[in-house]
């Protein structure tokens, strides 16, 4: 059953609880991705999981996980507290609740014990968890690191790990934690799944850095890096000068749709903020990784609930899932391709349609032209950012 394509999720999920909960959620049929992986991660072997933003990636992963786990349920005689049985890390805080919010309605219907391990958890929370006994915990990486370097946690049961936005994790900015993180959790009987939008240049290399000895099966190859051909991308051209004056007249326009910018950084972000805000615009928020952790789950959680605008760094960029969203604006491009692609697959997601705005300037000659590079690359020439003024759609 594992070699084949899925048709239809009963024809690889045996687990009735699962297949309640997709009826509950209105999900008959598996997206490609989902095709692609649920029957390889049903079986042996380690994975590196590749489709494009909004495909259904994390259902790919959580189903056969958790599948599989139930399946398995029988053997564990004796779960110890703090011991458990998958770990899914993800890069950001925000993500991590996604996931672990996701797993835990699944698990009304499957009847495991999902918890979570983020920043801003302490005292009694904190206490409360490593005392208990657990299947699938959600966490970001450096909490991870912590609580099983200094073994509040255990990997005795430990069958899955799965890292979500791989990329990212396996990047610089990650590189030491997520060495001691996999240094940790891997040993020859545990799989591992790579889950990602994106592959850079060198991914097999840093893989083999990080997982020496273990070799991985690409699933979903085609698919990384591909914008929904639902959005609709729309390139402003102004002068860097202008960019902070002219965002308040834009944003006016489009006023009565949801919407997320993202800015290069944190000052700047601020600074757009306060723009925005003086122009009057109504249910704005703001969110950078400086904030404090209360607050920026607040902020993200507020948003999602009632819409608006949110003014975001790249925290913002990767994996998170919002259904009202219409459009993204690019106020500063990127620096880096990659998180071009991640920012505008924030909007089109699961069939939905959306805008991508785009403020071009004179000195974004040099990053215009690597993020072009990487969308021809892709076959996206149609999502090329010129420098052509185009026509704002209505609000």
């Amino acid at each position: 059953m594992n070699s084949k394509k899925v048709s239809e999720f009963q024809s690889v999920i045996s687990n009735t609880g699962l297949l309640k909960y997709l009826n509950t959620v209105s999900i008959s049929q598996p997206t490609q991705v989902q095709k692609d992986c649920i029957p390889k991660l049903l079986g042996r072997g380690n994975f590196t999981v590749l489709g494009r933003t909004g495909s259904g990636k994390t259902l790919g992963f959580l189903l056969p996980v958790i599948d599989r786990l139930k399946a398995t349920e029988k053997e564990v005689t004796d779960l110890k507290p703090g011991c458990p049985r998958a770990v899914i890390i993800a890069p950001t805080r925000e993500l991590a609740l996604q996931i672990f919010g996701i797993a835990k309605d699944i698990s009304h219907y499957s009847k495991l014990r999902i918890r979570k391990l983020v920043g801003g958890d302490k005292g009694r929370t904190l206490d409360n968890l490593f005392s208990s006994q657990m299947d699938i915990l959600v966490t970001t990486p450096d909490r991870c690191q912590r609580a099983f370097k200094n073994k509040e946690l255990r990997p005795d049961s430990l069958k899955y790990l799965v890292l979500d936005e791989a990329d990212q994790l396996l990047e610089n900015s990650f590189k030491k934690t997520m060495a001691e993180v996999t240094e940790l959790l891997q040993n020859r009987g545990r799989q591992v799944f790579l889950v990602s939008a994106s592959r850079p240049n060198g991914f097999v290399e840093i893989i083999a850095d990080f997982f020496p000895g273990k070799t991985f099966e690409l699933v979903g190859k085609g698919e990384e890096n591909i914008l929904n051909h639902k959005i609709d991308t729309h390139n402003v051209s102004l002068e860097e000068a202008d960019k902070f004056d002219y965002a308040g007249v834009f944003l006016k326009q489009l006023k009565d749709r949801n919407g997320l910018v993202f800015v290069g950084n944190k000052a700047r972000a601020k600074r757009l903020y306060e723009e925005i805000e003086k122009a009057g615009h109504q249910k704005l928020f703001l969110i950078h990784k400086d904030l404090e952790v209360k607050e920026r789950l607040a902020v993200a959680e507020n948003f999602k609930n009632n819409g608006g605008v949110l003014v975001s760094t790249d925290v913002f960029a990767r994996g998170i899932d919002i259904n009202h969203l219409q459009w993204v604006l690019n106020f500063d491009l990127p620096s880096e391709p990659e998180y071009y692609l991640h920012r505008s697959g924030r909007v089109g997601r699961a069939g939905r349609s959306g805008d991508v705005f785009n403020f071009v300037t004179s000195k974004d000659v040099k990053r215009k032209r690597r993020i072009n590079e990487a969308l021809i690359t892709q076959g996206r020439e149609d999502l090329k950012i010129s420098s052509k003024k185009k026509k704002m759609p209505k609000a």
